[in-house]
């Protein structure tokens, strides 16, 4: 198994080299190609238009990739994303390569951990969890709803006058970049201290760019308006 090569670290695809099943041998061929291959998909991808399927479902692989933990508990990728973030975190306390039987191990903890549903366990707690109320227990339950609501739905809102733009550049506490590293510290908790300071990075890069790209798709609607 080879060990987490340092460009591939950059390139957030740590995952890649706990997987793969070569030689540890710095600079082999086989991890200058998969280093060359990886950063040509990058580029590619970085070209596409922003607004196409492929492009989106690239970058958040990318992110899958780069940030497992914070996908332990998607519904589809889950499992996997857990024995990733496993292998991830080992690496910092292991430092033998990765063999055949830590990868088999990570994906067998993480099948065998329970799943928490949140509105299933709190539904599980009713006590008309296996049988239905009664009538009487309906008519209880009927007189303690609120008979004060107003349905105000449909209702157009007309301001009746111009509601004037507020500047919040110079507001304090609405630094967007140093909320983005918070967030990102928060959700790399896990992570291992050797990767955390890039993960956070990556993050931060990324709210950057996407904060600009919202930028230029604002600034073009405005100037078709005027």
């Amino acid at each position: 198994m080879s060990g987490v090569r340092r460009a591939m670290l950059e390139m957030g695809l740590a995952t890649c080299c706990v997987l793969c099943d070569a030689p540890d041998e710095a600079g082999s061929n086989r991890c200058r190609q998969c280093i060359a291959t990886h950063k040509g998909v990058r580029e590619r991808v970085s070209e596409l238009p922003a607004q196409s399927l492929v492009s989106q479902w690239s970058k958040e692989l990318f992110q899958m990739l780069a940030r497992p933990s914070a996908y332990e508990h998607d519904d589809t990728h889950g499992e996997w994303m857990t024995a990733y973030a496993q292998l991830l975190h080992g690496q910092s306390k292991k430092p033998r390569a990765t063999t055949q039987e830590d990868v088999a191990a990570a994906f067998e903890a993480a099948r065998q951990k329970k799943r928490m549903n949140t509105l299933r366990e709190m539904a599980n707690q009713s006590k008309w969890k296996d049988v239905e109320p009664t009538e009487k227990e309906l008519h209880d339950l009927s007189q303690e709803l609120p008979t004060d609501i107003v349905d105000k739905s449909g209702i157009r809102t007309v301001p009746s006058k111009e509601i004037t733009r507020v500047d919040r550049s110079e507001r304090p506490g609405e630094d967007h970049e140093l909320t983005a590293r918070v967030q990102a510290s928060a959700s790399n908790q896990d992570t291992p201290d050797d990767l955390k300071d890039l993960m956070v990075d990556l993050k931060v890069g990324e709210k950057r760019a996407e904060k600009k790209q919202w930028k230029d798709i604002v600034d073009d609607v405005e100037d078709l308006f005027d």
